[in-house]
């Protein structure tokens, strides 16, 4: 036979209870109850211990247990039991809060009456909790809470019940369950405030262990409905999850790599809960990457385009090419100049163009040589004195020869002109 064994572990006492059935959905087979000593160890290990035992006895007895649910109301508890259980090769126990374990009873008992959706009153030490469960999926919808240790509780519960028939649809019944509450006064006090039945388990201390068996068993068909469906049924209010995400907040959920049935710490409910969001970021990341690389590309390209323009601006208006340039032609002009230009600044001084005047008068004395011969002197020497202005002339259109002046001035006056009258006055005899 198949069964599933559910647990309910207080600081206290630890209720056990073995369900027939692979959903957990058929007659209880056995049950117990027994209070937590201190002689005897933890409430961790001795539940560990009850455990184990039950594998046992139920192998020996022909059955196949098939699911281990066990409900915590401490977190650090649940912590503990969790690594107990690990260490004992204990990998396929589902650890679920006590709201979760009373969506899953909830659950169950509106498909047993045939309701679509079952209003839940849930009853934890001193808070009352208002949710709908979604009998086809499972998925709970959180409607309110209120404190019952501050006032008259049983108002509180009232007023609850008030904001049950205020919902849009009205569910189709409303099921009270609860811890160390009388559960039985609860459900008098409430029929008569609404128009919908209102029913409790047969077995109030019970019903948690229950409820924990019967999330054990379908905690897979939990999972998926609660990821597809839980917001789509709460329109105008918080969703506080399926048997998997509870009415106060808790969430317990299966380990993606634990396939027997081993469940992620509560604490990190939060990390689950933004794991689809963080899908999209790697693309995100790739087409980042993608736009950070095409634009440092283009700025490399843009870099390398400012360093190649620069030389040729700066070869194009050199000044200092510019005026090189004339000073390279001017020698060309003149060859015999070319190293005269060097000492060019040494032409500028005016003293050096001064001495010219004086050169000028050493002609005179050259004309008073010639003198004597008057009537060579008026027929052919003048053309030589004329040849004597005209050097001096091209002289003055270069200022810097000028100090040369002087050497042409004895190559004038040689003798050879002169010589050629001398025999002139041979003719003169006859």
């Amino acid at each position: 036979m198949d069964i599933a064994l559910g647990v309910s572990m207080t600081p206290t006492t630890v209720r056990m209870v073995l369900v027939e059935g692979e959903k957990a959905d058929g007659v209880t087979v056995d049950h117990d109850t027994f209070d937590v000593t201190s002689g005897q160890g933890s409430a961790t290990d001795q539940v560990v211990a009850a455990i184990l035992g039950t594998k046992e006895s139920a192998a020996e007895g022909g059955h196949h247990l098939l699911s281990i649910g066990v409900v915590w109301s401490d977190h650090a508890e649940a912590a503990a039991l969790r690594d107990a259980l690990i260490t004992h090769g204990l990998d396929d126990v589902l650890l679920v809060s006590e709201s979760h374990a009373a969506a899953a009873l909830a659950q169950a008992a509106g498909r047993a009456v045939g309701h679509d959706t079952t209003a839940l009153l849930f009853i934890y030490r001193d808070t009352a909790t208002l949710s709908v469960v979604n009998t086809t999926d499972g998925s709970v919808v959180k409607v309110l809470s209120r404190t019952l240790h501050g006032g008259d509780a049983m108002a509180e519960l009232t007023e609850m019940a008030a904001a049950v028939e205020a919902q849009d649809p009205v569910p189709q019944g409303l099921f009270v369950i609860g811890s160390g509450v009388d559960i039985a006064a609860v459900k008098a006090h409430l029929e008569p405030l609404v128009r919908i039945p209102v029913s409790a388990p047969d077995e109030a201390g019970m019903a948690l262990a229950r409820g924990a068996a019967l999330a054990a068993a379908n905690a897979p068909a939990f999972e998926a409905s609660t990821t597809a469906l839980a917001y789509s049924q709460d329109p105008d209010g918080p969703t506080a999850g399926s048997p998997l995400i509870t009415p106060d907040g808790m969430y317990i959920e299966r380990a993606p790599d634990a396939p027997d049935g081993e469940y992620v710490d509560p604490d990190a409910r939060t990390e689950l809960q933004v794991a689809e969001p963080e899908r999209g970021r790697p693309f995100l990341l790739v087409g980042s990457a993608m736009t950070a690389i095409f634009v440092v590309g283009v700025v490399a390209l843009v870099v390398s385009l400012a360093v190649s323009i620069r030389p040729t601006a700066d070869q194009r208006p050199s000044p200092a090419e510019a005026a090189i340039g004339p000073s390279t032609v001017d020698p060309e002009a003149p060859p015999p100049a070319v190293p005269e230009a060097k000492p060019a600044p040494e032409a500028k001084p005016a003293p050096a163009a001064e001495p010219a005047p004086e050169a000028k008068p050493a002609p005179p004395p050259a004309a008073q040589t010639i003198k004597p011969p008057v009537p060579v002197a008026q027929q052919v020497p003048q053309a030589p004195r004329t040849v004597a202005v005209e050097a001096p002339k091209p002289a003055a259109q270069v200022s810097v020869p000028a100090p040369q002046a002087p050497a042409p001035a004895p190559e004038a006056p040689p003798p050879p002109p002169p010589a050629a009258p001398a025999p002139a006055p041979v003719p003169v005899a006859p």
